[in-house]
């Protein structure tokens, strides 16, 4: 604890010292990657400092309701900044094309990295990693206490979004701190109402007729120990949804509740020829961020995904005999 103090102490210096700065999450963004970014834009935009916020991806439309996403660019405007601020990451290369089509800015800038995630490489100018913490949202809040400036209501929903999402609203990797920092952040102006309704109760009726096709025609491996199902992309063209409108319910709420298995997965096709895989363990005891590690991805014990050029045969067989049953 010591230590994050010390990290924390030294990004505020570089904060207070610095007037322009790059903030990023991963590229397959999700509410935490999202919420903490885009936080962490307007607190330092409300310091007077110049700053970019960069996504190589377009951003899901299932976060529209918080009404930020045109402050997102694709491509990085100035030629220099004072640091870079990568949240929710554990690798540089999970960022996107960045760092190879801007090398002298990734070259000769200060990285500071604020994650939680298992397997966190560790190797930028400064890391900021709990992975005893909830969300990167969570442990932005701390960053934002040791600067001091008062949040937003806004920068608080945006906070507060992350957690939730990343938590699949409380049901995984929570801790006291966790609802320390919920409570704070509703005190705040946090719209927890707001966030609940969009993210958990707004469910359009050709989803609700996808998860009902994807329930009968369930894929079960060792026994139906493992469920999932694969989504390729004449099944989202037959419900009329868009590939960046599928969100985290199916998997969360429904496979991953399944009686009697331990683990769920989610193959989704993308418009780009890959496959996104998710996974999700049902109880404790199974770490399904190994399946991730294994195709160079990374997440949660009880929350992983990753994403592979691999053949669909290839994946099932992998995710069947890999072995994640935690040892005692």
């Amino acid at each position: 604890m010591h230590e994050m103090q010390q990290e924390r102490g030294k990004i505020r210096e570089i904060i207070n010292r610095g007037t322009t700065f790059l903030v990023m999450g991963h590229k397959s963004v999700d509410g935490d990657a999202y919420g903490s970014s885009m936080a962490l834009y307007f607190y330092l935009k409300g310091m007077g400092k110049v700053v970019e916020v960069v996504n190589e991806l377009p951003i899901t439309p299932l976060f529209a309701f918080l009404g930020v996403e045109n402050s997102i660019t694709k491509d990085i405007q100035s030629q220099t900044f004072d640091a870079i601020f990568i949240c929710d990451s554990g690798e540089l290369s999970l960022i996107g094309k960045y760092p190879d089509r801007y090398p002298e800015i990734f070259q000769h800038t200060p990285i500071i990295n604020i994650d939680h995630h298992n397997g966190n490489k560790l190797f930028w100018t400064y890391n900021l990693v709990d992975t005893g913490a909830s969300s990167t949202c969570e442990l932005m809040y701390g960053l934002f206490e040791e600067i001091g400036k008062d949040k937003s209501p806004e920068i608080a929903t945006l906070l507060l979004f992350g957690i939730i999402r990343d938590t699949n609203c409380f049901k995984n990797s929570i801790r006291p701190r966790t609802f320390e920092v919920t409570s704070q952040l509703i005190a705040e102006g946090a719209e927890y109402e707001k966030i609940i309704f969009y993210s958990y109760r707004s469910e359009k009726l050709n989803y609700l007729k996808l998860y009902s096709h994807i329930l009968e025609n369930l894929i079960s491996l060792k026994g139906w120990s493992i469920v999932g199902w694969v989504i390729t992309k004449e099944i989202l063209e037959r419900y009329d949804i868009p590939e960046d409108e599928l969100g985290p319910q199916l998997i969360n709420e429904i496979l991953s509740s399944i009686e009697g298995a331990d683990f769920a997965f989610l193959i989704k096709e993308t418009e780009r020829d890959e496959k996104r895989l998710s996974f999700r363990a049902r109880r404790d005891g199974f770490d399904v961020s190994r399946i991730a590690r294994h195709f160079g991805w990374g997440g949660h014990i009880q929350s992983a995904g990753c994403r592979t050029t691999q053949d669909l045969s290839e994946i099932l067989s992998i995710i069947e005999t890999l072995e994640v049953k935690i040892e005692d």
